[in-house]
């Protein structure tokens, strides 16, 4: 597997019981409703995705419009929603959602055709325009007149961004649109000064260091891969992003048990994490744990594996094809 090596990756979602608003709800919590990462809701809110907006003390807490979101935001990645739809759906969201009386469970989110419609109580609307929806009955024929209603949002877009999370996703969005190819420099220059630049606006993004270190990687220079990723773990130290990419940098330099013991770390705080699963399985071969590394490799084609086939990158479902035959022929030598 070692010419499988893991290219180094950008950060690229049953119903609570009803309870005072003001009270909030931690993120376990909010993990355990949705069964979404604790990670995951991490980068979110540093990325300026969905931010908890309710603080008590020192933490930050999920108002119920919170978890609305999250679970608007969780229904269209499953729906494979592109992320600027559903960044646009989540900004009427907060905007324009009518009152929220109605409890989480009778939220209804769904995808009609290219619209994304949000059905909260007696209300209807496209959650990326604001625009309520007819119900198709005669009471509601009654009620609304058979009129669309169109809800106060701007569609506008601005041309340049202004906040450090606003530049973040314009990096994220021009790595996208290149695909790392190697060829495209000025691409990669200009996602690097979108990182740069919202740095320069908020120091402490650690989404925006780790990426710019795989940037430094791509260009070979591992030195300053290295300093980006440990400067986002100072910022955010349970990261297991830029945890994940120093781990993929210590197994390419040959330091094999260091980057073994790097692995362990992240999968101990976030054992799901199929890169590390990865990786770990392709350290664990370089030192002969063969049984250690099918376990691995398991755990890295069932989690892509859960993924719906039109949502996988291609490089990633050749890496599980690779990973499958791996583990095929290590069960054939290990007699399992």
């Amino acid at each position: 597997m070692t010419s499988d090596a893991v290219t180094l990756r950008p950060m690229t979602l049953d119903a609570p019981t009803r309870r005072d608003d003001a009270a909030g709800y931690g993120i376990r919590e909010v993990a355990r409703l949705f069964a979404v990462p604790e990670h995951r809701l991490r980068y979110w809110s540093q990325t300026g995705f969905i931010v908890p907006s309710l603080r008590d003390g020192g933490r930050t807490l999920y108002s119920f419009r919170d978890l609305i979101a999250v679970k608007v935001a969780k229904a269209l990645v499953d729906e494979g929603a592109s992320l600027r739809k559903i960044r646009r759906s989540l900004a009427t969201l907060r905007a324009n959602l009518p009152g929220v009386d109605t409890s989480l469970s009778a939220l209804r989110i769904r995808c009609d055709h290219d619209r994304v419609v949000v059905d909260e109580g007696d209300h209807r609307f496209e959650a990326d325009s604001g625009q309520v929806v007819l119900d198709f009955t005669v009471s509601t024929l009654r009620e609304q007149a058979a009129s669309v209603l169109t809800l106060p949002v701007s569609t506008a877009e601005p041309d340049e961004p202004t906040t450090a999370h606003d530049w973040f996703r314009r990096g994220c969005e021009l790595e996208a649109e290149r695909d790392s190819a190697p060829s495209d420099i000025a691409g990669l220059a200009a996602a690097r000064r979108a990182y740069e630049t919202a740095l320069g606006l908020d120091p402490t993004l650690s989404a925006a260091w780790t990426n710019l270190g795989g940037l430094h990687a791509e260009l070979g220079d591992v030195d300053a891969a290295r300093e980006h990723f440990e400067q986002a773990l100072r910022c955010d130290p349970d990261q297991p992003e830029a945890q994940c990419n120093l781990a993929e940098l210590t197994l390419q330099c040959g330091d094999t048990e260091a980057a073994i013991s790097a692995y362990r770390h992240v999968l101990r705080t976030c054992p799901d994490w199929s890169e590390a699963h990865y990786g770990l399985a392709r350290a664990l071969l370089q030192v002969g744990g063969k049984l250690q590394a099918l376990a691995h490799l398991d755990r890295f084609c069932a989690a892509i594996a859960a993924v719906s086939p039109e949502l996988r990158a291609p490089e990633i479902e050749h890496r599980r094809e690779s990973a499958a035959e791996v583990a095929a022929q290590l069960r054939r030598e290990l007699g399992r």
